[in-house]
C-alpha cells in the first residue's frame, strides 16, 4: 500500500504511526503537525498556530489519546489528538529536535 499525504507546504521532518496503526502524524517545516487516516490518506486534524518554528518530531502516546510535538521554537507540546486542544507546553533553553512518550505514557523525553 502506498499513500501520498499531501498538505504540508514545506518539507516534512518526521512521522509516526498511532499504536493501533490507523493514524499517522507528520511534523512539518511549515510549523504544523497533521494527523492522517492511514487507510485513506485523508487529513483528519491540523495542529497549528502554537509552534513558531519548524516542528521537528512527533509521536502518539501509547494509549493513542495524545500526540507530542517538538520544535525549533524551543518547546515540546502535548495535544489532544481528538480535537487538537493544546494540553501542555514544555519550554526549553535550546532547540528541541526529538521527543517521545515513555511506554506507560507517564513521562516524556526531549532532546
Amino acid at each position: 500500500l502506498l499513500l501520498v499525504l499531501e498538505g504540508h507546504t514545506l518539507a516534512v521532518n518526521g512521522c509516526a504511526f498511532s499504536p493501533d496503526g490507523r493514524r499517522i502524524i507528520t511534523a512539518g517545516v511549515d510549523k504544523k503537525a497533521r494527523v492522517w487516516c492511514a487507510e485513506t490518506g485523508e487529513c483528519k486534524l491540523i495542529i497549528e498556530g502554537e509552534h513558531m518554528s519548524s516542528v521537528t518530531c512527533c509521536c502518539f502516546s501509547h494509549d493513542g489519546k495524545y500526540v507530542l510535538t517538538s520544535s525549533f521554537d524551543k518547546t515540546a507540546r502535548i495535544w489532544n489528538v481528538t480535537d487538537g486542544t493544546l494540553i501542555k507546553t514544555l519550554r526549553h533553553e535550546g532547540l528541541v529536535k526529538s521527543c517521545a512518550f515513555s511506554f506507560n505514557d507517564k513521562l516524556i523525553v526531549t532532546a
